[in-house]
């Protein structure tokens, strides 16, 4: 319920209604929130069909399925729209959600029953809107969604501090949720931003610093911050990416 899903064995499947099945295999650690990746031949659109054998025009009808095993499950967001599918030569990004989703607001609901029954009852999902904020905690119901924090607790919220300087290097510090993946960037101005190496000061492995951290447990995290690169001004501000 809100986990990234990794099963062993188990597929993306893109579907036009005809012919035509794209599939590709779960891969975790494919890039930072990613566990699948389709290349779908495209056409430039110059002919009035909608599928050649050769390749598939960008407003081609299509639906995306989850196989695992023998069961073939209908994701929340199965209907592509054309904007779902990137032209050709370009990349689009499509989460899956494994669920039901009875009112299409965006949150399965499962999760939506168990935030009602942490809230205390006496609502329906369609009470439960992505965007409102049930904990008063400056995120949306979506945003909690997202991160895996939980809706109800106002004190669970998705945050990045500061905890020191070490060197002209920051010591920060937040929750990484299991299965979430986090990149930091910095900004000398909150203007432009940009993304940051850090190193776990815990994991001596780490030394060399990295680009983003994929987290297998859920637990608080320590990162100390390179420093910028020649002629890169100092970073003073950050924010903290979850996918």
């Amino acid at each position: 319920m809100g986990n990234p899903f990794n099963s062993p064995g188990a597929e993306v499947l893109l579907e036009t209604g005809g012919p035509t099945r794209v599939r590709s295999a779960l891969a975790p650690g494919t890039e930072p929130g990613v566990n699948y990746r389709l290349a779908i031949p495209m056409d430039s659109g110059a002919t009035a069909d909608l599928y050649k054998p050769t390749a598939l025009r960008p407003t081609v009808p299509f639906r995306l399925r989850v196989q695992v095993g023998n069961v073939t499950y209908l994701p929340i967001e199965m209907t592509g729209a054309a904007h779902l599918v990137a032209r050709p030569g370009g990349r689009s990004r499509v989460d899956l959600t494994l669920g039901e989703d009875s009112d299409g607001d965006g949150l399965p609901d499962a999760w939506e029953r168990a935030l009602i029954q942490m809230l205390g009852g006496g609502l329906n999902l369609e009470d439960i809107r992505p965007e409102d904020d049930s904990d008063l905690d400056g995120l949306s119901n979506l945003e909690e969604y997202l991160a895996g924090t939980y809706a109800f607790d106002p004190a669970d919220g998705f945050s990045l501090a500061i905890l020191a300087t070490s060197a002209d290097q920051p010591v920060l510090e937040f929750t990484a949720i299991r299965g979430r993946s986090y990149t930091l960037h910095g900004s000398a101005d909150m203007h432009d931003w940009t993304p940051v190496r850090f190193r776990l000061p815990a994991d001596p492995a780490s030394a060399v610093g990295r680009e983003h951290l994929t987290a297998t447990e859920t637990r608080l995290i320590r990162a100390q911050v390179g420093a910028p690169a020649d002629g890169e001004s100092a970073w003073r501000f950050f924010k903290l990416q979850v996918r």
